[in-house]
């Protein structure tokens, strides 16, 4: 392949989208700070004893309600009642809708008081700024959204906003296997019709035969009617590996300890700490993983993924560090060798007696799409560990 034209590299931008819209923030409209997982959810919970709490809504609900309303241009009372909720894995009546934009809005009012955001208030204010005048956007002739099956609909309209009229290309990079964070939207529904402008990508590069058969098998057994949003891969020429290997365990102690051993293991034989992903299902576990895994081989030999980065993928990231973070913070990484850890707990949750079987279904989906995810992550080797009896799911070939 020849190499790039220097002139036309220097008029190529890279960014996260998170990262652009800090970077076109106003300098004279101030920042204020994300609220912390722990504290949204300390929050979201006050607001439901005080608004939902006789209700079939749950703390849960009244989140995922929060984002999803939160993507999309939904700025008053009149567009969230007439707003078409299709998809959302549950029914609101109209007295209810009125009820749960009460508790919204008294959420929102309580993070303003704090001097607080969610995530979702970032491309809102930033469109609100831009409609208003009040923040200049750039024109860009070529756009091209990686993993775009996770941008909503707001972000789509910020980009189209941004797009050169009449001229401008946009390109999309989407796997809809892994669309669980911004589900219940389509393209259509976005503004963006792609109908006879697809085309499906079935060789992967990523990972091995023995990987995405362990990755496929596992889809179609959770998701049996979904079978038609798994693109069937083309393992043609496809390099074969080893067989996952999933460890089932008694106590979630053993878990970070076994993990430990298994690394040690392999630095044994040589392999690199940058060869190494380790993938937790709570965001919560991250640090104390951390801590365990450089107390274990010296401070600094791990460091949790900073997604929000954008990285030059034709730079060599030079730090030798075992990469560590959330499951939903996996979205477009990759390891020669993946530990994902703590699935149990998204096993757990499915059976949780609070689930309606509408709540439960839509979990189960959003799990296996993540843990489908987290495992073709993996390029060479992955390393599963459960706490608990294992799941039929996952007692492939390779348990032990």
């Amino acid at each position: 392949m020849p190499a790039a034209d220097p002139e036309m590299a220097a008029n190529v931008q890279l960014y996260t989208f998170l990262g652009w819209r800090r970077r076109h923030w106003p300098d004279e409209k101030a920042w204020r700070k994300t609220i912390r997982y722990r504290q949204r959810l300390e929050l979201a919970t006050q607001v439901w004893h005080e608004y939902l709490r006789d209700t079939a809504v749950s703390e849960q609900m009244l989140l995922e309600e929060i984002d999803w309303t939160k993507d999309r241009l939904i700025f008053n009372r009149a567009d969230y009642l007439e707003a078409d909720r299709a998809g959302r894995g549950f029914a609101l009546s109209q007295p209810m809708r009125h009820r749960l934009y009460d508790a919204m809005t008294a959420y929102h009012k309580a993070l303003q008081q704090r001097q607080l955001m969610d995530w979702g208030d970032v491309p809102r204010q930033l469109w609100r700024y831009w409609h208003n005048g009040e923040a200049a956007l750039p024109r860009y002739d070529i756009i091209l959204v990686d993993e775009a099956q996770f941008f909503a609909p707001l972000w789509f309209e910020i980009i189209k906003r941004i797009l050169t009229p009449d001229t401008g290309h946009l390109f999309l990079v989407a796997d809809a296997s892994q669309g669980f964070l911004k589900r219940g939207q389509s393209w259509l529904s976005s503004g963006l019709d792609v109908r006879g402008r697809v085309h499906r990508l079935r060789k992967s590069y990523r990972t091995t035969r023995e990987i995405l058969d362990f990755a496929t098998l596992l889809y179609r057994t959770r998701l049996p009617q979904e079978d038609e949003e798994i693109v069937v891969p083309d393992l043609t020429h496809m390099p074969n590996g080893v067989l996952p290997i999933v460890i089932p365990l008694t106590s979630p102690q053993d878990e970070i300890t076994r993990v430990i051993n298994e690394i040690r293991l392999l630095a044994q034989g040589g392999v690199p700490w940058g060869h190494i992903l380790v993938i937790h299902a709570s965001r919560e576990k991250v640090k104390p993983i951390l801590t365990r895994l450089n107390g274990a081989f010296g401070a600094g030999t791990a460091g949790a993924e900073r997604v929000e980065v954008a990285v030059d993928p034709g730079q060599t990231d030079p730090r030798n560090q075992i990469r560590v973070c959330s499951l939903n913070a996996a979205t477009g990484l990759e390891s020669p060798i993946v530990f994902l850890m703590g699935a149990h707990e998204l096993y757990e949750r499915e059976q949780s007696i609070r689930l309606s079987e509408e709540e439960r279904a839509e979990l189960i989906r959003d799990n296996t799409r993540k843990l489908y995810m987290a495992i073709t992550r993996a390029g060479q080797r992955l390393v599963i560990t459960y706490v608990g009896a294992l799941p039929e799911t996952l007692a492939q070939p390779g348990s032990r």
